[in-house]
């Protein structure tokens, strides 16, 4: 496959420092990959993504985008060509959402017609209601909002590359696990190719196709797929960094979406409570969720409470306390469930239909599993 990003023996070395901030850094990110550059502080990985765009010029070395040297290229026009998303989202506090998202193809000369229309297209694939969102200003909107918008106006000119710093290390978890999945189910329709740095390990499994860990100095130790720094860290410093815990780990190499049951048990709102307690009696079930007539998740309902009540579904409906998605891992999954003692977990699309079920007892066999095969993606 070919390198869409490629750094040939590149080096950073500030004037006056003893050690270089990248050190003969060598690697290739084939097309539609997410290399996620990892290490500790000190390591290099943001002055590494940053010399792609040259936000950070290189000592010596190249760097080649598209097959091109960048640094033959004219640096606006490089910098136009590449997606860009920060930590702090940078958005300019006195457009509109729709205006900061049409910066750049107004930069390119896109006509105002088109601008918009791609501004309101973007707000619709990131999931916010052009109608509602495109005139607010940047003040109005919650700290995930505005990411998104970032993770938008990063898109709006198409490029084929991205760089993604710390793009979620600002938001509270629930969010930041939120806007982890919806980027990975963004990701299987664009096939993007991404460089994406983060402090955290587990988001570096989640997130990455490929890792590159880093040590302080800017030396690379490894890259390879999660699969592989999980089962066979190149070295000792790989290994401790990853952490002890691999086992528990290797549930952030699988998709919930790969483990769930797809064809759970359910029961409607309006159907009478005689009928759900033959169907969990005969399936062995202690609780069954219920579904609206467009198959959204409403709640779930007991067997002890519908074997005391005669009356309907929605009579004796409890609520559920949390659900997942088909793009979580299995150890956010896991994680849920421990978190709030249930054995089975709901799994939504984006327009909150039931579409699956995981359990604890699929996890832990996940860990049980010795061979790292029956953990490849």
């Amino acid at each position: 496959m070919e390198s869409m990003i490629q750094f040939d023996n590149v080096t950073k070395q500030y004037p006056g420092s003893p050690t270089p901030a990248v050190n003969s850094l060598t690697i290739a990110v084939p097309e539609g990959e997410t290399c996620v550059v990892i290490g500790p502080s000190g390591c290099g990985k943001t002055t590494a993504m940053k010399m792609v765009n040259r936000l950070i010029e290189p000592t010596s070395g190249a760097i080649f985008v598209g097959g091109r040297n960048i640094l033959k290229q004219n640096v606006i026009e490089l910098r136009r060509s590449i997606g860009y998303v920060i930590q702090q989202i940078g958005l300019f506090p006195h457009f509109t959402i729709r205006e900061n998202i049409a910066l750049v193809p107004e930069m390119l000369g896109w006509s105002q017609a088109r601008r918009l229309r791609r501004a309101d297209e973007l707000l619709d694939v990131v999931g916010l209601d052009p109608a509602q969102f495109r005139d607010r200003y940047p003040r109005q909107l919650s700290g995930g909002q505005r990411q998104r918008v970032g993770v938008a106006r990063a898109l709006a000119a198409d490029p084929p590359v991205m760089l993604m710093d710390e793009p979620f290390g600002a938001i509270d978890p629930i969010t930041r696990d939120r806007l982890q999945n919806e980027f990975l189910r963004l990701q299987k329709q664009l096939r993007k190719t991404i460089m994406f740095v983060t402090h955290d390990i587990d988001e570096a499994l989640k997130m990455g196709t490929l890792i590159c860990i880093l040590q302080v100095g800017g030396d690379l130790q490894q890259i390879d797929s999660p699969k592989t720094i999980l089962s066979q860290p190149a070295n000792s410093f790989v290994a401790d960094f990853v952490g002890s815990d691999r086992g528990l780990k290797k549930l952030t190499l699988v998709r919930v979406s790969e483990t769930m049951q797809t064809n759970p048990t359910v029961g409607s709102y309006d159907e009478p409570t005689a009928d759900l307690v033959v169907r969990m009696r005969q399936h062995e079930m202690d609780s069954v969720f219920i579904v609206d007539d467009q198959h959204k998740l409403v709640g779930y309902v007991a067997l002890e409470a519908a074997q005391a009540h005669s009356g309907r579904a929605a009579d004796v409906l409890s609520p559920v306390i949390a659900t997942t998605e088909e793009e979580a891992t299995m150890r956010d999954a896991f994680s849920a469930m421990l978190s709030y003692g249930i054995r089975f977990l709901p799994v939504l699309n984006s327009h909150q239909q039931l579409t699956g079920l995981v359990s604890a007892d699929d996890a832990q066999g996940l860990i049980r599993q010795s061979h790292p095969a029956a953990l490849a993606r």
